[in-house]
Protein backbone atom coordinates (compact mmCIF):
# COMPACT_ATOMS: atom_id res chain seq x y z
CA UNK A 1 0.00 0.00 0.00
CA UNK A 2 2.84 2.31 0.78
CA UNK A 3 4.42 1.66 -2.32
CA UNK A 4 1.63 2.27 -4.35
CA UNK A 5 1.26 5.83 -2.85
CA UNK A 6 4.98 6.35 -3.01
CA UNK A 7 4.90 5.40 -6.81
CA UNK A 8 1.65 7.73 -7.43
CA UNK A 9 3.94 10.91 -5.40
CA UNK A 10 6.21 9.77 -7.88
CA UNK A 11 4.37 10.11 -11.43
CA UNK A 12 2.67 12.98 -9.81
CA UNK A 13 5.46 14.53 -9.88
CA UNK A 14 7.40 13.50 -13.17
CA UNK A 15 3.83 15.17 -14.77
CA UNK A 16 4.12 18.53 -13.22
CA UNK A 17 7.90 18.25 -14.29
CA UNK A 18 7.34 17.35 -17.88
CA UNK A 19 4.53 19.84 -18.10
CA UNK A 20 6.47 22.77 -17.47
CA UNK A 21 6.92 25.27 -19.80
CA UNK A 22 10.22 27.05 -21.31
CA UNK A 23 8.50 30.23 -20.35
CA UNK A 24 7.86 28.92 -16.94
CA UNK A 25 11.25 29.02 -15.96
CA UNK A 26 13.05 32.52 -15.66
CA UNK A 27 16.71 32.68 -16.15
CA UNK A 28 18.63 34.52 -12.93
CA UNK A 29 19.34 37.58 -14.93
CA UNK A 30 15.89 38.35 -15.25
CA UNK A 31 14.96 37.44 -11.81
CA UNK A 32 17.09 39.70 -10.76
CA UNK A 33 15.58 42.15 -12.55
CA UNK A 34 12.55 41.14 -11.12
CA UNK A 35 13.92 41.93 -7.26
CA UNK A 36 14.83 45.31 -8.47
CA UNK A 37 11.67 45.97 -9.50
CA UNK A 38 10.22 44.90 -6.00
CA UNK A 39 12.85 47.02 -4.73
CA UNK A 40 12.27 49.92 -6.45
CA UNK A 41 8.19 49.61 -5.91
CA UNK A 42 9.18 49.45 -1.58
CA UNK A 43 8.19 45.14 -1.66
CA UNK A 44 11.17 44.83 0.35
CA UNK A 45 10.84 41.92 1.88
CA UNK A 46 10.09 39.98 -1.33
CA UNK A 47 13.30 41.41 -3.08
CA UNK A 48 15.18 40.59 -0.63
CA UNK A 49 13.85 36.52 -0.95
CA UNK A 50 15.37 37.03 -4.36
CA UNK A 51 18.36 38.53 -3.43
CA UNK A 52 19.30 36.12 -1.19
CA UNK A 53 18.22 33.42 -3.39
CA UNK A 54 20.28 34.69 -6.25
CA UNK A 55 23.39 35.53 -3.63
CA UNK A 56 24.00 31.55 -2.49
CA UNK A 57 24.55 31.34 -6.19
CA UNK A 58 27.77 33.72 -6.02
CA UNK A 59 25.73 36.48 -8.07
CA UNK A 60 28.16 39.19 -6.62
CA UNK A 61 25.44 41.79 -7.32
CA UNK A 62 22.58 40.04 -5.80
CA UNK A 63 25.20 39.32 -2.25
CA UNK A 64 25.87 43.55 -2.60
CA UNK A 65 22.16 44.12 -1.97
CA UNK A 66 21.77 41.44 0.56
CA UNK A 67 25.07 43.51 2.60
CA UNK A 68 23.18 46.30 1.85
CA UNK A 69 19.93 45.48 3.08
CA UNK A 70 20.97 43.43 6.25
CA UNK A 71 23.88 46.74 7.12
CA UNK A 72 20.17 49.10 6.85
CA UNK A 73 17.16 46.72 8.19
CA UNK A 74 15.78 46.46 4.63
CA UNK A 75 13.34 43.87 3.62
CA UNK A 76 14.95 42.34 7.06
CA UNK A 77 16.39 42.72 10.50
CA UNK A 78 19.71 44.24 10.58
CA UNK A 79 22.22 42.38 10.97
CA UNK A 80 25.79 43.63 10.80
CA UNK A 81 26.90 39.85 10.92
CA UNK A 82 25.34 38.81 7.55
CA UNK A 83 25.95 42.39 6.50
CA UNK A 84 29.47 41.59 6.83
CA UNK A 85 29.77 37.72 5.51
CA UNK A 86 28.26 38.80 2.49
CA UNK A 87 30.30 41.63 1.69
CA UNK A 88 33.08 39.36 2.67
CA UNK A 89 31.92 36.84 0.06
CA UNK A 90 31.02 38.99 -2.77
CA UNK A 91 34.40 40.71 -2.58
CA UNK A 92 36.21 37.52 -2.99
CA UNK A 93 34.16 37.62 -6.55
CA UNK A 94 35.90 40.22 -7.43
CA UNK A 95 33.07 42.97 -6.94
CA UNK A 96 35.26 46.28 -5.89
CA UNK A 97 32.09 48.09 -4.34
CA UNK A 98 31.91 45.37 -1.94
CA UNK A 99 35.09 45.84 -0.79
CA UNK A 100 34.53 49.22 -0.11
CA UNK A 101 31.70 48.39 2.17
CA UNK A 102 33.76 45.82 4.56
CA UNK A 103 35.62 48.35 6.79
CA UNK A 104 32.86 49.94 7.56
CA UNK A 105 30.49 47.45 8.78
CA UNK A 106 33.48 45.38 10.23
CA UNK A 107 33.95 49.08 12.35
CA UNK A 108 30.78 47.80 14.07
CA UNK A 109 31.45 44.37 15.00
CA UNK A 110 33.21 43.36 18.44
CA UNK A 111 36.47 40.68 17.85
CA UNK A 112 34.66 37.87 19.02
CA UNK A 113 31.58 38.48 16.31
CA UNK A 114 34.71 39.26 14.13
CA UNK A 115 36.25 36.14 14.13
CA UNK A 116 33.25 33.75 14.41
CA UNK A 117 31.83 35.37 11.02
CA UNK A 118 35.18 34.76 9.83
CA UNK A 119 35.24 30.78 10.88
CA UNK A 120 31.97 30.48 9.09
CA UNK A 121 33.15 32.11 5.35
CA UNK A 122 36.76 29.80 5.59
CA UNK A 123 34.14 26.93 6.13
CA UNK A 124 31.81 27.94 3.50
CA UNK A 125 34.55 28.34 0.72
CA UNK A 126 36.24 25.26 1.92
CA UNK A 127 32.94 23.06 1.88
CA UNK A 128 31.60 24.38 -1.86
CA UNK A 129 35.48 23.43 -3.02
CA UNK A 130 35.28 19.83 -1.59
CA UNK A 131 31.48 19.43 -1.84
CA UNK A 132 31.68 21.44 -5.39
CA UNK A 133 34.63 19.97 -6.67
CA UNK A 134 34.66 24.37 -7.77
CA UNK A 135 37.94 25.23 -7.90
CA UNK A 136 36.93 28.77 -8.51
CA UNK A 137 36.82 28.54 -4.46
CA UNK A 138 40.82 27.42 -3.94
CA UNK A 139 41.08 30.96 -5.50
CA UNK A 140 38.74 32.56 -3.30
CA UNK A 141 40.51 31.04 -0.28
CA UNK A 142 44.26 32.33 -1.59
CA UNK A 143 42.14 35.48 -1.97
CA UNK A 144 40.79 35.77 1.51
CA UNK A 145 44.06 34.42 3.53
CA UNK A 146 46.06 37.09 1.38
CA UNK A 147 43.81 40.36 1.52
CA UNK A 148 40.09 39.95 3.76
CA UNK A 149 40.84 37.60 6.48
CA UNK A 150 40.97 39.24 10.11
CA UNK A 151 44.48 37.36 10.02
CA UNK A 152 46.19 37.44 7.34
CA UNK A 153 48.22 34.45 6.02
CA UNK A 154 50.63 34.89 3.14
CA UNK A 155 51.11 30.42 3.78
CA UNK A 156 48.24 29.61 3.61
CA UNK A 157 47.31 31.99 0.49
CA UNK A 158 50.05 30.33 -1.68
CA UNK A 159 48.83 26.92 -0.49
CA UNK A 160 45.58 27.89 -1.91
CA UNK A 161 46.84 29.52 -4.71
CA UNK A 162 49.08 26.98 -5.82
CA UNK A 163 45.80 24.08 -5.73
CA UNK A 164 43.58 26.46 -7.95
CA UNK A 165 46.45 27.12 -10.71
CA UNK A 166 46.54 22.82 -10.78
CA UNK A 167 42.88 23.18 -10.91
CA UNK A 168 43.57 25.08 -14.22
CA UNK A 169 42.92 28.52 -13.30
CA UNK A 170 45.96 29.86 -14.43
CA UNK A 171 45.23 33.11 -14.17
CA UNK A 172 46.37 32.47 -10.66
CA UNK A 173 49.90 31.70 -11.72
CA UNK A 174 51.11 35.34 -11.47
CA UNK A 175 49.61 35.93 -7.97
CA UNK A 176 50.74 33.15 -6.66
CA UNK A 177 54.29 33.21 -7.72
CA UNK A 178 54.04 36.84 -6.48
CA UNK A 179 53.13 35.51 -2.61
CA UNK A 180 55.88 33.09 -2.86
CA UNK A 181 58.69 35.56 -2.93
CA UNK A 182 57.24 36.62 0.42
CA UNK A 183 57.44 33.12 1.79
CA UNK A 184 61.18 32.00 3.54
CA UNK A 185 62.60 29.29 1.11
CA UNK A 186 62.63 26.56 3.40
CA UNK A 187 58.87 26.81 3.63
CA UNK A 188 57.90 26.55 0.02
CA UNK A 189 58.79 22.69 -0.49
CA UNK A 190 56.42 22.27 2.82
CA UNK A 191 53.62 24.25 1.44
CA UNK A 192 54.01 22.64 -2.07
CA UNK A 193 53.15 19.39 -0.63
CA UNK A 194 50.37 20.74 1.23
CA UNK A 195 48.85 22.06 -1.80
CA UNK A 196 49.33 18.43 -3.79
CA UNK A 197 47.42 16.75 -1.20
CA UNK A 198 45.11 18.94 -0.95
CA UNK A 199 44.18 19.14 -5.02
CA UNK A 200 44.77 14.94 -4.58
CA UNK A 201 41.93 14.77 -2.18
CA UNK A 202 39.38 17.03 -4.27
CA UNK A 203 39.93 15.65 -7.52
CA UNK A 204 40.04 11.93 -6.86
CA UNK A 205 38.80 11.27 -3.15
CA UNK A 206 35.77 13.40 -2.78
CA UNK A 207 32.24 12.28 -3.83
Amino acid sequence: MILKIFRSIILIFLFIISNLKAEDIISDSDYYEKGVELYKSANFSDAFIIFFNLAIKDNTDAQFNLTNMYANGIGTTKDYKEALKWSWLCALGGEKKCIKRIQNIKSKIDEKTLEKISSEVQKLLTDELYKNKNINYALKLGFWYEKFSPIIDIEKAYVWYSVSVTGGLYKAMKIRDKVEEEIETEKIIELQAEATKIYTTVKYFVN
